[in-house]
């Protein structure tokens, strides 16, 4: 019986990514491969009830080959929802780069996107 879904991001620098999902969206590294230092290979980051995986490109090829490609482009969404989606687009303006500005929906909610420090894409809705 499946029981959670956690994305593992290919990235070319782990800590970068750990830097702005910390400093930019409150998340927390719980684990990093290794633990300390400048080149980490993986790593994971939670914020209440989400977990994201970053994993880098060399590693990750190394486990998958048939995900080799000379540059990452993202191909993928992340959908995120939050309690107060006003609030949080309030708090990022300006130090984010956004992808939609808030807005309604056709199916009735209010969200908008952002693009993380690798250029993927998170929607956030209530």
């Amino acid at each position: 019986m499946y029981e959670t879904i956690t994305p593992n991001i290919m990235v070319e620098n782990v800590a970068e990514t750990i830097q702005f999902y910390e400093e930019k969206l409150g998340f927390k590294k719980v684990l990093s491969v290794p633990e300390i230092g400048e080149v980490l290979n993986f790593a994971i980051v939670c914020k209440d009830t989400i977990t994201i995986m970053f994993q880098k490109k060399q590693n990750l090829i190394e486990e998958y080959p048939s995900l080799k490609v000379e540059q990452i482009k993202p191909t993928f969404t992340l959908f995120i929802t939050v309690q107060d989606v006003s609030e949080l687009y309030q708090s990022l303006n300006g130090k984010v780069e956004f992808a939609k500005e808030l807005h309604q929906t056709f199916y009735g909610k209010d969200e908008f996107a952002i693009f993380d420090n690798n250029k993927n894409i998170l929607t956030i809705s209530n």
